[in-house]
């Protein structure tokens, strides 16, 4: 199943690099991505390859993640969701 993964990245140098490396360690391809910056606050939104090593490897980091399953009609697939998506993400 494939999911999207919202993450908050630390406004420090490299965290994208140590995320992407550790996906890219267990061989997950990301296969989507959309970033967002606001100030110090930023978040990375991906689709990948396989799920499962992708919750691994940020749980392994400790990063900050939700998971989001596209075919929730209550989520990400349905009519509005991205205008709802967009503007939790401006308010942010």
């Amino acid at each position: 199943m494939s999911a999207w993964f919202t993450v908050r990245l630390d406004d420090r140098p490299g965290s994208l690099a140590r995320a992407a490396q550790a996906l890219a360690d267990r061989g997950v391809n990301i296969t989507g991505i959309v970033g967002v910056a606001e100030d110090t606050d930023g978040e990375l939104m991906i689709t990948t390859s396989d799920a499962a090593a992708t919750r691994e490897a940020l749980t392994t980091l400790g990063v900050a993640f939700d998971e989001h399953d596209p075919t929730d009609p209550h989520g990400l697939a349905s009519p509005g969701s991205l205008a709802d998506m967009a503007r939790t993400l401006a308010d942010r």
